[in-house]
């Protein structure tokens, strides 16, 4: 399913990935409706990224927060630009370095740098609390539960 590329300019170091050219990491929009379905289809494929060498450099050349990515980048799932699944071993340091903002060191610093998904920095660690997993707010819209309309 991997095959080769010619070699773009900036993306030699990533093109001797494992998946690189596999059209199964970056899920098109008309093959799944929900986050849950986009999970389903990378998930079989995320072990492709276990243990690769290429993960940091992969998101830098990606970018899949501000794309708004949809798919497996450096051994997570992505899904709209937010991570819905690491992988065990993938280093948060793997993220782009943060950004230092006027309000690092509050919790709205910790907030920005979790919106850029980048690393948090030493001012800001303290703040940091996990963000909703997009997946997680998907299962409670779905087990809502519908009235019947009165007459």
């Amino acid at each position: 399913m991997t095959r080769p590329r010619k070699n773009l300019p900036g993306t030699h170091v990533t093109s001797h990935a494992p998946c690189y050219g596999d059209p199964g990491f970056a899920i098109a929009d008309d093959q799944w409706d929900t986050g849950k379905d986009l999970f389903d289809l990378c998930a079989p494929l995320l072990y492709v990224c276990g243990g690769c060498p290429y993960r940091a450099p992969c998101i830098r050349q990606v970018v899949p927060a501000k794309n708004e990515f949809d798919g497996i980048c450096g051994g997570r799932i992505w899904l709209n630009g937010a991570i819905v699944y690491t992988l065990p071993d993938a280093d948060p340091g793997e993220l782009p370095a943060p950004v230092i903002r006027k309000a690092c060191g509050t919790a709205a610093g910790s907030r920005a740098h979790r919106r850029a998904v980048e690393q948090q920095c030493p001012k800001c660690l303290p703040f940091y609390r996990p963000g909703p997993n997009p997946l997680d707010a998907e299962d409670e819209t779905s087990q809502q539960l519908e009235l019947p309309d009165v007459a």
